[in-house]
């Protein structure tokens, strides 16, 4: 029972990725977030997260789906970047 919560977090933030227009394409050169990668990764770390520390429920599993999308879109703003050199 405990990976359908797993599983739901993924694919709820999925589904809010595409919603909130993420890219799909994964482009190397780039550190922008993307559909697939941060966004799975960090749903499923802060699932893990929480499960740790409270125990996993429905309504954890969906504010993590919510809330892993949206970090993925602004994660340049949250941390920008860094300018080596002058």
């Amino acid at each position: 029972m405990l990976y359908l919560y797993y599983i739901l977090s993924v694919v709820i933030s999925l589904v809010v990725g595409f919603i909130i227009g993420l890219p799909v394409e994964i482009d190397v050169n780039s550190f922008k977030g993307n559909l697939f990668f941060p966004t799975v990764f960090v749903a499923l770390g802060l699932t893990a997260v929480i499960d740790i520390l409270f125990n996993l429920n429905l309504v954890f599993t969906l504010l993590v789906g919510i809330f892993s999308p949206l970090f993925s879109k602004y994660v340049d703003l949250i941390f920008p970047g860094v300018s080596y050199g002058g």
